[in-house]
């Protein structure tokens, strides 16, 4: 019996999700030069993790010190606003679920051979469960960490491809907020919540259908995303050193799938992305800490790229007193133009031309606007609230 009988769209190239990914200019090398080789990284030595503690007793693995050195943990900043703390609970909640996956089924499921076909039925399950954007990339070793947090080594052997799941911020909370407060750590955990949800799903009926599958998502990152983004055509490298979607700017959060099951990966896309990072610049102006780099791409561990201070990142998420995770150039980057949806697109033939000219009307808006002075706008309907000594209080603004 054919299970997949009538099943024409697992078959095509038709479009899958709701924004048209399919006309994204399909290229053989990423935009942004790689020169290799790319060394992996261990998760404890990132910015904002040598911040931290390694553990109870021990010394701050950071070496920064001052005032950001004795902040409390990521997990602690993160819960002191009510609405954070609220999807962290969530968050450990799934951590816990986690933690009982079971292993892949004995038998495999009688599915098609076909790389196509496989890829099209999780990208379309994907889109069931949520998200806005999927993807497909290669698992090469320099996109897995080399340790996880608590020092175990992290084996990136038993994978062979990453299903990617990309989730947009609450793009009307990003537009109201000024891009540091209280909300936007919230606006981040509400969309890693989300792909926590859909990831382990995925990953329990991959491993119900006989492969190996595990998740890289805010329960236990096993990888950085940036690559893997990229690799799957999600977006080109953009000046602020991370991800760049044409339709959705920055303004997402991401995580993936990790699995053995042949699949076929989508491949770098060339949106223009690199001429018009180099002469835009918006996000470096706006970058109160600093750490967006002015002028040209520099290599950086075998790629050429322009290289956030992670360092002077961190730090101004650490000492923010308004609230911790920093979104001002994500929210100021012309790319990221509010409300837009895919119906905007409908016109849309692929042309960068007609691309660039819809993002260089949302630069001159930002621009004219002061570069969206937030005290003008009107759609803040959070309350700003901070935990202190078991009560709530007004959170200052400390950082305007």
């Amino acid at each position: 019996m054919d299970v997949l009988k009538g099943r024409d769209i697992l078959y095509d190239d038709s479009p899958l999700g709701p924004w048209p990914t399919h006309l994204l200019r399909r290229v053989e090398e990423p935009t942004n030069k790689i020169v290799g080789p790319i060394e992996r990284r261990d998760q404890r030595h990132t910015a904002f993790n040598e911040f931290m503690d390694t553990g109870p007793g021990q010394a701050p693995s950071g070496q920064q010190g001052g005032e950001a050195q004795a902040r409390p943990s990521i997990d602690q900043l993160i819960g002191r606003f009510p609405v954070g703390a609220a999807l962290q609970d969530m968050a450990k909640h799934l951590a816990e679920f986690k933690k009982k996956a079971l292993a892949a089924a004995a038998a495999r499921a009688p599915i098609p051979d076909d790389p196509h076909v496989r890829s099209r039925h999780l990208k379309a399950l994907g889109y069931f469960l949520g998200a806005d954007i999927m993807g497909v990339a290669p698992a090469r070793p320099h996109a897995f960490y080399t340790h996880e947090m608590d020092g175990r080594p992290i084996d990136p052997s038993p994978y062979k491809y990453a299903v990617v799941f990309v989730c947009q911020k609450h793009d009307p909370t990003i537009s109201a907020s000024n891009g540091w407060e209280d909300i936007v750590d919230a606006a981040s955990f509400q969309a890693y919540v989300r792909l926590a949800v859909q990831t382990e799903i995925m990953a329990d009926y991959i491993r119900r259908l006989g492969w190996q599958a595990e998740t890289s998502n805010i329960t236990r990152y096993l990888t950085l995303m940036p690559p893997l983004l990229l690799e799957a055509g999600i977006g080109e490298v953009s000046r602020m050193g991370i991800i760049l979607n044409p339709f959705l700017g920055c303004n997402f959060k991401a995580a993936c799938v990790l699995t053995d099951m042949e699949l076929e990966p989508d491949g770098y896309v060339d949106f223009g992305l690199q001429e018009y990072c180099e002469h835009c610049g918006l996000c470096a102006a706006q970058c109160d800490a600093q750490a967006i780099p002015y002028g040209s791409k520099t290599l950086y561990n075998g790629y050429y790229t322009w290289k956030l201070e992670a360092r002077r990142c961190a730090q101004f998420a650490f000492e923010n007193k308004e609230g911790f995770i920093c979104g001002r150039c994500t929210k100021i980057c012309p790319w990221h133009i509010p409300g837009q949806e895919p119906r905007d697109f409908v016109a849309w033939d692929g042309s960068l031309g007609w691309l660039h000219r819809r993002v260089d009307e949302q630069r001159k808006r930002v621009i004219s606007q002061r570069f969206v002075d937030p005290s003008e706008n009107q759609g803040k309907w959070w309350f700003s609230l901070e935990e202190k000594e078991g009560k709530l209080w007004p959170v200052p603004d400390s950082n305007r």
